[in-house]
């Protein structure tokens, strides 16, 4: 069973690095994030368009490694964890600072860092690190069957389509508050 489950947590941070690493390649969101992050943090020569592919570059490569199978998944796990760990501690920064940060997580920013994301991002630090220690653990273990493959990636899948559309189903469940948790505020 810890065979199974490392295979699907392997899979399943595969599968939200490769979208939002995609997303961000596609659309230049990530750069007005950035951009706003070197404004707040006064890093005033911080290279945006360079931060930004690297950002992307960093997520597809830990993605791709991920898939490629088991001889490197704990070296990405790893990294999987650090990554989602900061990406938790910016969606605190944001929740509490007195103006967020865009939130392009899976590409456009159409909402802003907030308690949600702290939430979010918590929750796949953890998921990351249950991979980690499940894909630690079962070093040497025999490998999957095509089954239990297919089983894996189906939940993979799933997990990877809720990640992706998590400011969706937040703004679906606040439908009934009248407002809106992480909605973009004008900038002036």
């Amino acid at each position: 069973m810890l065979p199974l489950t490392a295979l699907f947590l392997q899979l399943a941070v595969a599968g939200i690095f490769l979208a939002s690493g995609l997303a961000k390649v596609r659309g230049r969101d990530n750069e007005t994030t950035w951009a706003v992050l070197a404004e707040r943090l006064r890093l005033t020569r911080l290279p945006v368009r360079t931060a930004s592919a690297a950002h992307s570059a960093v997520e597809l490569a830990i993605g791709l490694v991920l898939l490629t199978g088991t001889w490197a998944r704990v070296p990405a796990l790893a990294a999987a964890t650090a990554l989602f760990a900061a990406f938790t501690l910016l969606a605190l920064y944001s929740a509490r600072a007195g103006t967020a940060v865009p939130c392009s997580c899976f590409g456009r920013a159409r909402t802003d860092l907030g308690w949600p994301h702290v939430w979010r991002n918590l929750a796949l630090t953890c998921a990351a690190a249950a991979g980690l220690g499940c894909a630690w653990a079962s070093a040497g273990a025999p490998p999957a069957s095509w089954g239990e493959i297919g089983l894996a990636a189906a939940a993979a899948a799933a997990v990877t389509a809720a990640t992706v559309s998590f400011d969706d189903l937040v703004d679906l469940f606040a439908a009934g508050t009248g407002e809106r948790p992480g909605a973009r505020t004008p900038r002036s």
